[in-house]
């Protein structure tokens, strides 16, 4: 069987998801076709760390909600629990609230299961030394014992602690941990896996042979190529790539780890749509490239995405995609909204943003979980038109057990163009790879360094003129950037402004910095006084 889903996570320094964006994420995935979403977010505490403590009532409220929401969109539930970081795998006591723990979600409606055992220690205490051979052989048993125990579900996945080949001791095709998942774990459970590295740029099915030989069943892709939860400071808004539609056919499945900003995997799995769509298709003559390409998928995914920044949404809900989409029935306009229709009362952020200093804020206030399930807290009320309360009494009928404040209409400025999303994404491609604006940056800001030595001011030559052309074109990109900040601050998807503002705003001041270097390397010999930085930075305010 062959399956393809996203897997939700949210690194230690994100927000975490609502109820409502997960969702919309079901919203996307069933237009998408793809099939399956894994809970494992590491917000919620008894995911991981609080693994024995079953769910409080209203946690079991939210959790049924939510695989019910994702039965009623067609999509497969898997519940992952990660027990490794302290799991005693002889105590009888652990393995019954272990079965305790699952027996709970089974009853709230969720068939699949998937148990972790990534990112651990190798280390097993005494009383598991006496009771197995191999600290592989402690998690295969567990791991069968349970899936027995759930009746041997269709969807069982299992996540060793050597889940790539560089973690692999001494290696792939060598290690005793891996050769003992392979010849003891039951055909039935899934294996995952995510290639040469934990974020492996290229996969093909030459690359996954010798892990599928050693585990004796094809293995279940864990992707992190578009994971954001290891730095701070990047997000990657690329297409999914690297990995040929024909791979399908040498896997069980593919996970697709997203970046912790909700907005900001529109495009990742639209493309992985595109991606599994292509795969399901193979066979008509084509060759993977011609099958699919990279280029078409990612216009394709550009044109849905500008579709979506025209609707003019506050962060957090779900409601209102469903209210312009469903109960107004077409696309709306920006110029569609009337001021009457609408009014938006902010309140102030609680916390201040000691990074970005005295620098024009995003109003994002911050917020902490409270439950297995959080809430975004947001800072906005709207007041709505009759009609739209009507509507939204309409479409809310089924969710009206939530307690998460609305998405409402705002009232903003124009979306963003497409030249702006096409930079935006060009500048927050993927991890091992710039897109195209951010390339040529960079290429240029390393020429105009190493070549400076041949500017003066009454410098002549092709060399200073081929100096100064570029240098006038790396100023244009660096404008261009600042612009597209200006246009993010003031764009009608609030939504998307929430998520990406801390990167683009760090991008902005980089590049100021990197403009005002280049200024200072073509106006060395003449900076008698600070005349010439005048209007240097236009777009600071």
């Amino acid at each position: 069987m062959c399956y393809i889903c996203i897997f939700y996570s949210l690194g230690f320094y994100g927000r975490p998801w609502s109820m409502e964006q997960r969702k919309v994420l079901f919203q996307w995935m069933q237009m998408w076709n793809l099939n399956t979403y894994l809970y494992g977010p590491k917000d919620d505490l008894k995911h991981r760390l609080l693994w024995r403590e079953v769910y409080s009532a209203e946690e079991e409220a939210q959790l049924k909600a939510l695989v019910c929401e994702a039965e009623s969109r067609g999509l497969t539930f898997v519940y992952a629990l990660s027990p490794g970081q302290d799991i005693v795998f002889s105590s009888s006591c652990d393995l019954t609230l272990l079965i305790r723990k699952l027996r709970q979600v089974s009853d709230l409606g969720c068939q699949a299961f998937a148990l972790l055992f990534d990112d651990i220690d190798h280390s097993m205490c005494q009383s598991d030394t006496e009771a197995f051979s191999s600290f592989a052989h402690a998690q295969v048993t567990v791991a069968n014992e349970i899936f027995h125990f759930l009746g041997e579900p269709p969807v069982f996945l299992f996540c060793p602690t050597e889940y790539c080949s560089s973690l692999c001791t001494p290696s792939v095709s060598k290690s005793p941990y891996l050769l003992t998942i392979g010849e003891d774990l039951l055909p039935g459970i899934s294996v995952i896996w995510t290639g040469n590295k934990v974020i492996s740029r290229e996969l093909s099915p030459e690359s996954l042979a010798e892990v599928q030989s050693v585990l004796r069943r094809p293995p279940l892709i864990w992707d992190n190529l578009h994971a954001n939860d290891y730095d701070s400071r990047r997000v990657f808004l690329g297409p999914f790539k690297g990995r040929p539609p024909g791979l399908r056919a040498h896997l069980r499945g593919l996970l697709l780890n997203p970046n912790c900003e909700f907005e900001a995997n529109f495009i990742p799995l639209h493309t992985l749509g595109s991606w599994y769509k292509e795969g399901k298709e193979e066979g008509k003559g084509e060759s993977d490239e011609e099958a699919y390409s990279v280029d078409r998928v990612l216009s394709a995914a550009l044109q849905a995405w500008m579709k979506e920044l025209s609707l003019p949404l506050q962060p957090g809900t779900f409601i209102f995609r469903l209210l312009l989409t469903v109960f107004l029935g077409r696309q709306v306009r920006p110029t569609d909204l009337k001021p009457s229709m609408l009014s938006v009362k902010s309140k102030p952020s609680d916390s201040s943003d000691n990074q970005h200093g005295a620098q024009p804020k995003c109003p994002i206030t911050s917020s902490q979980s409270t439950g297995a399930l959080a809430s975004d807290e947001i800072p906005a009320d709207p007041v709505m038109s009759q009609d739209l309360k009507a509507g939204e009494n309409q479409v809310s009928r089924s969710f009206s057990h939530e307690k998460t404040p609305r998405r409402g209409l705002c009232s903003g400025s124009v979306p963003l163009s497409e030249a702006q999303v096409r930079l935006l994404v060009g500048l927050y491609y993927l991890p091992h790879e710039h897109g195209p604006p951010a390339q040529n940056l960079l290429q240029d800001l390393t020429w105009l360094k190493a070549n400076c030595h041949c500017v003066s001011v009454n410098g002549t030559g092709k060399k200073v003129e081929e100096w100064r052309d570029r240098a006038g074109r790396f100023l244009a990109a660096c404008d261009d950037v600042a612009l597209l900040h200006s246009a993010v601050v003031n764009s009608i998807n609030r939504a998307l402004l929430y998520d990406i503002y801390p990167y683009i705003w760090d991008l902005r001041n980089t590049l100021l910095v990197a403009k005002a270097f280049i200024c200072w390397l073509g106006e060395r010999d003449s900076m008698d006084d600070l005349s010439c930085h005048v209007g240097l930075f236009p777009h600071c305010d």
